[in-house]
């Protein structure tokens, strides 16, 4: 497994992490009708899941062409 891989698997673990923490804190409406939710970590999942998906398929892209380059 090459070092872009494992990071693009962390990045999207990460993700995958703020996301369950954004399920299990919930949200609510406080006593002054103020919606509290924790916003930021749906943000940041999202961006760490894009973040990995786009290195995964890059790793997966320089993986295809250093084999295709490779003489037989």
């Amino acid at each position: 497994m090459s070092k872009l891989t494992l990071i693009s698997l962390v990045l999207l673990g990460l993700g995958l992490a703020l996301w369950a923490g954004y399920a299990a804190q919930g949200s609510y409406v406080d006593e002054d009708g103020i919606l509290q939710e924790p916003f930021h970590l749906l943000a940041l999942g999202w961006l760490f899941v894009l973040a990995g998906g786009f290195t995964l398929v890059g790793a997966l892209v320089f993986g295809i062409i250093k084999k295709w380059r490779t003489p037989k």
